[in-house]
């Protein structure tokens, strides 16, 4: 069982890039090219000049269609800031590996994922999920490895599925863990015991080195997978140690659930769509978009962590700047504690694979680069700009795409003022 890096495609380039972009403000700063204050930023672009398409330049209210789904939506981000951070589970687990995933569906992280091998449930057989279980509310999932190296160490996946009641959560759990793995020619997997959690449903594929679980707790359906890939290179079958492994990973998301208050599916259509109005700061995903996170939505500082893949260094980024809360749409908005932390924020660690290019036309204080390295699955630009408090990030497959990406943010962060 092999995995692939999913829909984090690019958070290590991305960060590296807001590093190159805040110290390229600084520099214009001490040298008397910038002020901190909004309304002198926004004097000294025009904004009439900015080549931003057709994406839109003002604040866009946030409306629901769907108050259910978008309540639903709302669910699923409150859950992942509530969620441990694979590295809080073990500190080994340094590299997230994709796989994050606010859901409401079932399907949306299951099928499509899996045809390209980037599936939050890994190999799981589809059968259980054809459907979403009866009082399926929303979900998260998260996942990492403690090596970059994808042959060694271990990789693990962490996911939360809240319910209606406690009932449907034990339900989900009996029907979902019986049906085991679809065979690779690893078998489609054997039953195995936890004696720390009896309720947990495993099941096993020696293999492969991999252990599903399901655990249901309260309202909540816990699914963690350990997949031990330098195990099954080096022909080492060791299934007590994929059940601690599993066991700790309950114990610690179990505990952190403690502190978060789900929501009865007959009221989330009444959580808010936009709670910190950030999302109407943020430049809207145009339709089909798919690229990077490929979710609308804000994550609090903790929450965002999930989405980085460089997490140790994410943290103490966020940490010295302040980063309370981080808006995704066609890029990525970060709130800092005030402007000169925004200007401030990650200022080393720039990626020796990015490269300078021209800044958009009208917009000289956006920092925008060029990858040029071995991640094929990194989008070749990058742009980021400071406004006030905020540092805002945009990536595309085409320079001319994330010049007006990143002119048209611009724009709507000075228009928002």
């Amino acid at each position: 069982m092999r995995y692939g890096t999913g829909r984090l495609r690019s958070a290590r380039i991305r960060l590296r890039a807001v590093a190159a972009a805040a110290l390229a403000v600084s520099a214009l700063a001490s040298a008397g090219c910038a002020s901190n204050s909004n309304a002198t930023a926004a004097q000294t672009v025009d904004l009439s000049k900015l080549d931003t398409g057709s994406y839109t330049t003002k604040p866009t209210p946030i409306t629901a269609t769907d108050a259910v789904e978008a309540g639903r939506m709302t669910e699923a981000l409150r859950l992942g800031n509530a969620m441990p951070l694979p590295m809080e589970i073990d500190p080994a687990l340094t590299h997230n590996d994709g796989g994050v995933n606010p859901f409401t569906h079932i399907s949306d992280v299951l099928r499509a994922e899996m045809k390209g091998g980037h599936s939050a449930f890994g190999w799981l057989n589809e059968a259980a999920f054809t459907n979403d279980p009866a009082g399926f509310v929303a979900g998260f999932a998260t996942a990492a490895r403690t090596d970059a190296d994808e042959s060694l160490g271990y990789r693990l996946t962490d996911v939360v599925m809240v319910f209606d009641s406690d009932g449907d959560a034990a339900a989900a759990a009996a029907a979902e863990g019986a049906d085991g793995f679809l065979d690779f020619g690893f078998g489609t997997g054997e039953p195995a015991q936890s004696s720390a959690h009896p309720a947990a449903h495993l099941s096993w594929l020696p293999g492969d080195q991999c252990l599903a679980s399901f655990y249901p707790t309260g309202k909540y359906l816990i699914l963690t997978l350990v997949n031990n890939t330098e195990n099954f290179y080096a022909k080492i079958s060791d299934l007590p140690d994929l059940i601690a492994k599993s066991d700790k990973t309950i114990d610690v998301t179990a505990d952190k659930l403690k502190s978060f208050q789900p929501t009865a599916l007959a009221q989330v259509d009444s959580l808010p769509v936009d709670p910190q109005g950030l999302l109407r700061l943020t430049l809207p995903r145009p339709a089909g978009d798919q690229t990077a996170h490929a979710f609308d939505g804000v994550l609090d500082g903790h929450g965002a962590l999930h989405t980085e893949s460089d997490v140790v260094l994410a943290r103490s980024l966020y940490d010295k700047a302040g980063v309370d809360a981080v808006a995704y749409g066609a890029g990525a908005l970060y709130r800092t504690r005030d402007a000169n932390a925004a200007k401030d924020f990650v200022k080393s660690n720039v990626d020796k694979f990015l490269h300078r290019i021209d800044s958009p036309p009208g917009l000289p204080s956006a920092f925008c680069v060029k990858y040029h390295g071995p991640d094929v699955h990194a989008f070749p630009f990058t742009c980021s700009v400071v406004y006030g408090r905020f540092v805002a990030t945009v990536w595309s497959q085409q320079q001319q795409d994330v010049f007006q990406r990143i002119s048209a943010q611009y724009a709507m962060l000075a228009n928002g003022k």
